[in-house]
């Protein structure tokens, strides 16, 4: 159908080029279809159709789209993986915490699943591998062995960045981002995910919800349509912190209209926190760990 959308921003309303109905069913003074201009998607509450922007590629557009995946596939960077073996242990702050909050069989199946590593100082190592179990790198954090919470005054690094650092790594080489724990995708080919924003939340979470697949983007601005490309065919439950839950929506939308994905967005988060919590900026394994549940 051919629909002529009026430049500007937010939701408009018109007559359902399916149906030609003109009114919302439970609203006679609303026209039945409405399309928002923020991502482009379409729906009559009359018919009950969904739309999407039809746009035409030529022959030449679609071999260039083939030729920059099959380009970007063979430019991920990755890192040897006796460094990941050399690291792995819970001798760090963050592995002390797990110890007084969680049994030992517990924490065993934790260092299986996601290979915890450790460093000199202390500071827990989250190792990034791929559903190809490719190493992409490790992420260097330290806590407070005691609270569990990151020491802010302690700056975040990465492995790659120390292997540049000593010359072991080219300057040129760069990291390509994947989901933190995605190695358990081809691990656990049925499950369904749990996705949040922190390893650290993802680690703990997923000793409360065994029989799910519980991921990272490691951090509130990394929910991308290049990482969540590896959630295809599956259900996923994207659980943001409870600061961030209304733009991890709008997110999750974008990303599954663009890819076709199924995420569903927790957005009940907030409905469980009190407003110091929330002032707090408390995820869901902060809900967990105070004993709530």
């Amino acid at each position: 159908y051919e629909i002529n959308i009026p430049y500007g921003s937010g939701e408009y309303y018109t007559q359902c080029p399916a149906c030609s109905y003109l009114r919302k069913p439970q609203n006679q003074k609303k026209k039945c279809f409405g399309w928002s201009r923020d991502i482009n998607v379409g729906h009559c509450m009359h018919c009950g159709s969904s739309f999407v922007e039809y746009r035409k590629f030529d022959k030449n557009e679609k071999l260039k789209i083939k030729s920059e995946k099959f380009k970007d596939t063979q430019q991920i960077n990755t890192i040897d993986q006796k460094y990941l073996s050399l690291s792995l242990g819970l001798d760090s702050n963050f592995g002390e915490f797990l110890k007084t909050n969680f049994s030992d069989e517990k924490i065993e199946q934790v260092m299986e699943e996601y290979h915890l590593g450790m460093t000199k100082d202390k500071s827990v190592i989250y190792w990034y591998i791929d559903e190809k179990n490719r190493v992409r790198s490790g992420k260097i954090m330290q806590y407070d062995a005691k609270t569990g919470k990151r020491v802010k005054e302690s700056s975040i690094s990465w492995v790659h960045s120390e292997l540049k650092r000593k010359d072991i790594l080219p300057n040129d080489w760069q990291m390509t981002r994947c989901l933190f724990g995605e190695h358990l995708l081809a691990k656990y080919p049925n499950a369904n995910v749990c996705l949040f924003e922190g390893e650290k939340t993802a680690v703990i979470c997923s000793m409360y919800f065994p029989e799910n697949i519980c991921l990272a983007t490691g951090g509130s601005e990394m929910l991308s349509k290049s990482v969540c490309e590896a959630l295809r065919a599956r259900k996923v439950l994207v659980i943001a912190d409870c600061d961030k839950v209304i733009e991890w929506k709008q997110k999750t939308m974008e990303i599954n209209h663009s890819l076709g994905l199924n995420l569903k967005p927790y957005d009940k988060l907030n409905q469980l926190l009190t407003d110091e919590q929330k002032e707090m900026k408390w995820d869901l394994a902060d809900y967990f760990l105070k004993g709530t549940i």
